[in-house]
């Protein structure tokens, strides 16, 4: 029986630039609650009020952003890396900024202090295991191989 060959699928800058840009954009807020918990603007600010503005600003931003990765489609699809090491990094720190921000929202909420450590354990075993399989999949970084 004749197997096809693997063939790896090198994806363009567009297609990196979507992952990027929405996991960004989903982070962003939680982001935003990390600024304002270390530099304690919650104090200042009324929180809810804080969340709806960011809310609707982060719409605005992924509406804007989805049309300008849109108009820059042509120009992205004709860039190709062999590996995007830097975008992974940027997609680490990203993810675990939102991590620390999704902790801040919990507690923002009111929730119980006691189960931040549980929600941390899952929320960073379940990202782990995204960010490993994107790496694999689209920025062709593989950290169980051997060299």
């Amino acid at each position: 029986m004749i197997r096809p060959s693997k063939h790896t699928r090198i994806y363009s800058l567009y297609e990196i630039r979507i992952i990027l840009f929405y996991a960004s954009m989903l982070w962003l807020m939680p982001i935003l609650l990390v600024i304002t918990y270390v530099f304690e603007f919650d104090v200042i600010l009324d929180i809810n009020l804080f969340l709806l503005w960011s809310i609707f600003g982060v719409f605005i931003l992924s509406a804007l952003g989805t049309i300008g990765l849109l108009l820059n489609k042509d120009k992205l699809k004709r860039q190709v890396k062999p590996a995007y090491l830097g975008e992974y990094y940027y997609l680490l720190f990203v993810n675990a900024l939102g991590m620390l921000g999704f902790v801040v929202f919990y507690d923002y909420l009111g929730g119980d202090r006691q189960y931040i450590a549980n929600i941390l354990i899952l929320l960073a075993a379940v990202l782990v295991y995204v960010l490993l399989r994107l790496g694999r999949a689209f920025f062709k970084i593989d950290y169980m191989k051997k060299k």
